[in-house]
């Protein structure tokens, strides 16, 4: 599966997160560390409206990153207030920038799902349809259910991230995900959950999250220290790694 020119699925890839704060100099940043793809934040920046998010995802593009971009509203963990017929303009604009491959867009936002699923993949791009659990990892049926749901609305990829409060529901979210024959994203969130940043592709997780300044969600992971673990205990990640850095890819 492709996101722009960055192909997942194949060996371990890294997001960061990216809000409107320092944006060059986290960028700059993030092409050292070679990360793979950015997470555009846009219910992160200081105004939400049309010309800021272009204005953003324009300096994206110009450090030639391909983005996964998400207007998260304030009830899914965000900081988006903005009303969902709101939300979905902005949506219906960004879609169509060069520098974003996806859209990620909430299982819970029924009034503009379909709406957004739609639009995105009329416009070739790749649609990831999330779910966030800030308190807690759900029972098997109810984990089953989000990814039957979400695919019967057309999902590329499921975005799925859960509360650990022990490392038993790790092991149990990580093993029932593994069977699900759906392409998918799965983080488990808290201390605890950190492990999941590292090890969910051994699992089927396409991406692991990550910032460069401060964390965007609990349990992440900072950029270089993902990256040197991801180095060390993925020998095809490594591989990849140094060709890169050795400019040979």
């Amino acid at each position: 599966m492709l996101f722009g020119t960055v192909k997942v699925g194949e060996i371990p890839r890294v997001i960061a997160a990216i809000d409107g704060e320092n944006t060059k100099e986290k960028l700059f940043k993030a092409r050292e560390l070679k990360v793979d793809l950015i997470e555009a934040r846009i219910d992160l920046l200081k105004e939400i409206n049309e010309e800021t998010i272009e204005n953003f995802l324009d300096i994206i593009a110009d450090f030639g990153f391909y983005c996964v971009a998400t207007i998260r509203p304030i009830w899914e963990g965000g900081k988006c207030t903005l009303p969902e017929e709101k939300r979905f303009n902005l949506f219906s604009k960004l879609i169509n920038h060069p520098s974003v491959a996806a859209i990620d867009i909430e299982l819970r936002a029924t009034e503009i799902i379909k709406r957004v699923v739609t639009l995105t993949s009329g416009s070739g791009k790749k649609t990831i349809i999330s779910y966030h659990d800030f308190q807690k990892t759900p029972e098997k049926k109810s984990l089953t259910e989000i990814f039957s749901k979400a695919k019967s609305l057309s999902a590329d990829i499921v975005k799925c991230a859960f509360k650990a409060n022990s490392y038993r529901d790790i092991a149990a979210v990580s093993s029932t995900i593994m069977e699900i024959e759906i392409p998918k994203i799965f983080m488990l969130m808290g201390e605890k959950g950190s492990i999941s940043r590292l090890d969910s592709f051994i699992f089927g997780s396409l991406l692991s999250y990550t910032f460069l300044d401060k964390a965007v969600a609990p349990g992440q992971i900072e950029a270089k220290e993902l990256i040197n673990l991801l180095i060390r205990f993925y020998p095809e990640y490594r591989k990849r790694k140094f060709l890169t850095l050795k400019g040979e890819l």
